[in-house]
């Protein structure tokens, strides 16, 4: 990911995070992980994968979000069975 790029990203998920938030806000790490299809192998549905996290985030921290939004999302759909 280019130098631009990445700074674009973490700009765009502060922005996010300030809209959310009462009160200022620092980042202090973030995951990414996005789906994708090549569109030139759209017929076989082949999914590929894309993660993106903080400059120099422990591992730990990477797989604590992870884990976090598993539960996050396991909640969210346990309310849409209602």
């Amino acid at each position: 990911m280019s130098e631009q790029t990445k700074a674009a990203l973490d700009a765009a998920i502060a922005a996010r995070i300030a809209d959310e938030c009462d009160e200022p806000t620092i980042v202090t790490g973030y995951v990414l992980h996005a789906a994708h299809l090549s569109t030139e192998n759209i017929d076989r549905g082949s999914t590929g994968y894309f993660a993106e996290y903080a400059d120099q985030q422990p591992f730990h921290v990477c797989v604590g979000l992870a884990h976090q939004l598993t539960q996050k999302l396991a909640l969210d759909y346990e309310d849409d069975d209602d």
